[in-house]
């Protein structure tokens, strides 16, 4: 199935555990640095989450040579092997709710990819292709100010101009659905020669590698 494949390619990776901490960290500096005492109002933290989300994955990333930059159209996206992923802030709470038909042309055309398990006519929209053998995803994200609340998604959009679901499939990357981070690496437990010790506590290494990250 499609949604295991992905899912687990990109966990193995580490490369959810890796935009979802680009994603806190864009979402930490956005509300730490715009205030609505201020005067800032919803489409400033709209454009200030899209901006500084993008200069954080690619800060996350870089030095990373399995990870780079494959724009669609002008619509910031990373690649990871035959993964192409852009980005969508949706509505806090309504990541079911997005409207692909009313999006924008690039969004419009990676809703219409041809999907197996659901298949649609793909209309001519005037725009570029995508790239053959390439797979583009979304990371779909969102966050509330008061309470702090943060939500990012990973999933196939679905062209729904006919009032139907928004995904042909999507999951949230929670603490619960990543576990450990494969980016971490446990550094396995030994005895000294000289001690009779049976219970020597193991270590985790909590410095990132780059190869996995």
């Amino acid at each position: 199935m499609e949604e295991r494949r992905v899912w687990g390619e990109l966990h193995a990776a580490g490369f959810l555990h890796a935009v979802k901490e680009a994603h806190r960290e864009a979402t930490l500096a956005v509300f730490g640095g715009l205030s609505r005492a201020a005067g800032f109002k919803e489409r400033s933290f709209g454009v200030g989450a899209f901006d500084v989300l993008e200069s954080q994955i690619d800060r996350i990333f870089e030095g990373d040579d399995r990870v780079f930059r494959d724009d669609l159209n002008g619509s910031p996206g990373w690649r990871y092997g035959p993964y192409r992923m852009l980005t969508k802030r949706h509505e806090f709470g309504a990541v079911r709710a997005v409207r692909w038909d009313r999006d924008s042309p690039t969004k419009q055309s990676v809703a219409r990819q041809g999907y197996s398990e659901d298949p649609q006519l793909a209309l001519d929209l005037g725009i570029a292709r995508d790239t053959p053998g390439v797979l583009t995803l979304v990371l779909a994200h969102s966050a509330s100010e008061e309470p702090l609340e943060m939500e990012l998604f990973l999933g196939r959009p679905r062209w729904n101009a006919d009032g139907g679901t928004a995904w042909h499939w999507v999951r949230e990357l929670s603490d619960e659905a990543l576990g450990r981070d494969p980016r971490r690496k446990l550094v396995e437990r030994t005895l000294p020669l000289w001690s009779d010790e049976a219970d020597v506590p193991m270590r985790l290494r909590t410095e990132t590698s780059t190869e996995t990250a």
